[in-house]
């Protein structure tokens, strides 16, 4: 009885044996009591009596183990091979009694009789091939037995008419056999296509089930960090709010990494990967109170942070703070990371989530903008901060259409005759009676695109008053400083270039003033536009030299022609200040730039600086930023060959 060791196959094969199993003991009961009542007049009817009583008990345990059987499928319980031998003795049994039926009565059957037991026998044995196909051996011992031993005792019966008709018994049996086999065959064939379709299909499913998960992780959360991403955090954190009891307090965190897109383009997007995993990482350790966690962006990061009786709101970013300034250490490098915190809270601040993100986002940027706590709670003075700089905004952004900018110049002098060599042109906004500082102004402009205007109006105006002065003194050049913003123009070279020449200026009386700042960003297309410049003859000078982030790189990488020293290296001159100037100085010989130092306020300062070989000095010592037609008056007093050496004569304004 040994079958296919699959426990689903043999499951499958006694299910369908016992499936089958009602409508065969139906049969056998009806054609058992016709063969033991249906011939009244015959002999041997006590004996049929009992035969049929043997068989009908037999046929009740088969039934009630049929219904035994169909109780426990209905429960998911899986056929044994105990199930299969218990179904196959039961079968085995009825064939046996039909045997004996044949057999024991072949001498006392009328020709009636004996034509009705065949017939019932062979109806059974072919009913078998179909109704035991679940196992193939079953099936063809059942139909052996049924036809083989009466077909033979009709054959050795003597009787010549009973002869024929157990040769023809015997082909059929040859034939049942075989078409048993077949059937068999076929059944299990296909109860094995249908257990390998079902765990096909259910590995498919299991497979389906795993992508979709898979997506659904892809769709909530930042493949890098593993945080949730943007949406998911929205979806989550309005589930969780609406959760949450009328009275209670909650907080919107907003970080940005300070200087993060310096060292990710200084080394590299993989380190700058491995900065963003290990802040994650550090965010999760310093919330540990069911805060949820998004990476916003970028370098950004949001948390909805509930108060508890553990911390205050100004605890957990005090927390944040200290993680994240820890050192990282990358596989290449050790960086130091600084972050910007906002915080704004409900119901304190606002009532939607998307207000409170946004009014996080500004306090985190007002800390960006010079305040040096280590996180920005939004407050009122904060609201009147951002609509004032709203305010000033809107009308920096019609400056030039209501003529409200000037521009004031500052003379630098050449160290060594003390001549007026360059003025930079210095802008300024006069706004509603009140003159706004170009800190102010500037970065407001830039935010909001004015200043590509703005920018165009202030070379255009140089020029215009460069041409004017240069009928005072016609080796005069002019400084102008340029946003960054201004280079996101494709054109702004030969926008530059038409408007110099349009008032019949020379390119190389026109510095234009950048600072390290501007190749923080696409630094390959900044320096092919910075070398566009000086093919046509503009003059470049780097501003602030000393506080951007790559100053060797750029100076290596453009032939610049004058570096500024940042007033902040003269002002500590006397400290260590001096030795970033004698470091420049030297320099300056091997790369061939000229050097100017910003921020001269004395004359020792002076004195030393010109010890030192610096080109030109700018600063109040000589001039505060003039205006133009003072300036004309100052050029004109200096003229021809009256010039006085204002190092030594140094002019108060």
């Amino acid at each position: 009885m040994h079958e296919q060791e699959d426990p689903q196959i043999l499951n499958d094969q006694i299910n369908l044996l016992y499936r089958s199993a009602i409508p065969g003991i139906t049969a056998t009961v009806i054609a058992s009591a016709g063969l033991a009542f249906g011939f009244k007049s015959q002999t041997a009817s006590d004996d049929k009596l009992l035969w049929w009583l043997c068989l009908s008990v037999l046929m009740a345990f088969r039934s009630f183990d049929t219904f035994l059987w169909l109780k426990r499928v209905s429960k998911g319980i899986l056929g044994s091979k105990n199930d299969l031998y218990r179904y196959s003795t039961g079968a085995i049994l009825t064939a046996f009694f039909w045997t004996f039926f044949c057999l024991f009565f072949y001498n006392r059957l009328g020709i009636n009789e004996l034509f009705s037991a065949l017939v019932i026998v062979s109806a059974m044995a072919g009913g078998a091939s179909t109704i035991l196909s679940g196992n193939k051996l079953v099936s063809q011992i059942y139909m052996l037995l049924l036809l083989v031993p009466f077909s033979i005792q009709m054959i050795i019966g003597g009787n010549p008419a009973h002869q024929m008709l157990g040769y023809l018994g015997l082909a059929y049996a040859f034939v049942m056999f075989s078409i048993a086999k077949t059937a068999a065959d076929f059944t299990k064939h296909s109860i094995m296509l249908r257990t390998e379709h079902s765990s096909l299909l259910k590995n498919m499913e299991q497979q389906v089930e795993k992508r979709t998960q898979e997506v659904i992780e892809l769709s909530q959360h930042d493949p890098l960090t593993h945080l949730l991403n943007r949406r998911a955090f929205i979806k989550t954190a309005n589930q969780q709010l609406s959760l949450m009891e009328p009275k209670a307090s909650y907080a919107i965190f907003f970080i940005d990494l300070d200087k993060f897109k310096q060292a990710n383009d200084n080394f590299g997007h993989k380190v700058g990967d491995e900065v963003l995993c290990e802040v994650a990482k550090r965010i999760k350790q310093a919330c540990q109170y069911d805060e949820i966690i998004c990476r916003w962006g970028g370098d950004e990061f949001i948390i909805l942070a509930h108060k508890t009786s553990h911390y205050r709101f100004a605890e957990l970013a005090v927390t944040l703070k200290r993680y994240i300034n820890l050192p990282i250490v990358t596989s290449q490098h050790v960086i130091n990371m600084d972050c910007s915190i906002g915080i704004a809270t409900y119901p304190e601040h606002g009532q939607s989530l998307s207000d409170l993100i946004s009014l996080a986002d500004l306090s985190m940027y007002s800390r960006k903008g010079g305040d040096n706590s280590d996180y920005v709670m939004f407050s009122g003075e904060l609201k009147q901060k951002i609509k004032y700089d709203m305010h000033l905004s809107k009308g920096i952004a019609q400056a030039v259409a209501e003529k409200q900018l000037h521009l004031v110049y500052q003379p630098i002098i050449e160290s060594t005759t003390g001549d007026i060599a360059t003025v930079e042109a210095l802008l300024r906004w006069d706004f509603e009676g009140a003159l706004i500082s170009p800190e102010v102004f500037i970065p407001l402009a830039e935010k909001n695109g004015a200043i590509k205007e703005i920018g165009y109006w202030v070379i255009e105006e140089s020029m215009r008053r460069l041409t004017a002065l240069h009928k005072i003194n016609p080796r005069l050049q002019i400084a102008i400083n340029v946003s960054i913003i201004q280079f996101e123009d494709v054109d702004f070279v030969n926008k530059v270039y038409h408007i110099v020449r349009l008032h019949n200026v020379a390119p190389s009386n026109v510095h234009i003033e950048i600072t390290e700042s501007v190749f923080s960003n696409d630094k390959l297309n900044l320096i092919n536009m910075v070398r566009e410049l000086q093919v046509l003859g503009f003059q470049i000078s780097i501003d602030d030299f000393g506080t951007g982030y790559s100053s060797l790189s750029v100076i290596q990488d453009l032939d610049i022609n004058f570096v500024k020293i940042d007033r902040s290296f003269i002002t500590n001159l006397h400290l260590n200040g001096i030795d970033i100037v004698k470091a420049v100085m030297v320099m300056s010989h091997g790369l061939g730039y000229r050097v100017i130092a910003e921020g001269v306020e004395d004359q020792q300062q002076a004195n030393a600086l010109t010890a030192l070989g610096i080109h030109y000095l700018q600063g109040y010592l000589f001039d505060k930023p003039l205006e133009f037609e003072i300036l004309e008056i100052k050029l004109q007093r200096h003229s021809g060959n009256q010039l006085t050496s204002v190092l030594f004569n140094p002019v108060s304004s």
